[in-house]
């Protein structure tokens, strides 16, 4: 199997990530988010309405990373300085996709730590995650050590949807968890 190799995105990245944007709201937001609203999305329409933007003109201390296997984005994520100075946390994972076909394979790992690193590097100490309640991937932040700290209420395509927040007080011992290869803290 080709070796995944995660980097800081690049402006060349950003059809890539709309791809991946899109097809990973289509398949893992079906029969959250309603049908018309995923139906309509393409990469086109998503580069169209900004996407790329925090990749070209990123806000002070932001970051996104992607995951490339054999030239081909199959996931990303970017984080910096929480955007909800009410939430308690200095830092967020703002964002984090990757191909239903790609999951389970290290890559959300490796994204996640990407980001985490980047707060690291940037004094910040812990980190939140935002992710509609309903999202079946949510396990994973709960696998890697998050702890439900926050919940709200979200506008999607015209509907509310309860979110919640998972949160990392100790990004160092977040950052072990992650180099681990069973997924507990070394």
């Amino acid at each position: 199997m080709p070796r995944i190799r995660v980097r800081p995105a690049e402006e060349r990245d950003i059809p890539g990530m709309a791809r991946v944007h899109v097809e990973t709201w289509k398949t893992t937001y079906r029969g959250i988010v309603s049908d018309r609203y995923l139906d309509h999305l393409s990469v086109e329409w998503d580069v169209s309405r900004g996407f790329g933007s925090w990749v070209r003109q990123p806000p002070s201390g932001w970051k996104e990373f992607i995951a490339e296997r054999d030239a081909e984005v199959v996931g990303f994520a970017g984080g910096g300085a929480c955007q909800d100075a009410q939430t308690g946390f200095s830092g967020e994972l703002g964002v984090i996709y990757v191909l239903r076909e790609h999951q389970r394979a290290g890559i959300g790992r490796a994204l996640v730590r990407a980001v985490v690193d980047h707060l690291r590097s940037t004094g910040r100490t812990d980190m939140l995650v935002w992710v509609l309640k309903e999202n079946p991937c949510r396990a994973f932040y709960e696998k890697i050590g998050g702890t439900l700290a926050q919940e709200r209420v979200v506008g999607v395509a015209g509907e509310k949807h309860p979110e919640v927040g998972y949160g990392w007080r100790d990004l160092g011992a977040l950052s072990r968890t992650l180099a681990s290869p069973d997924g507990k803290e070394i």
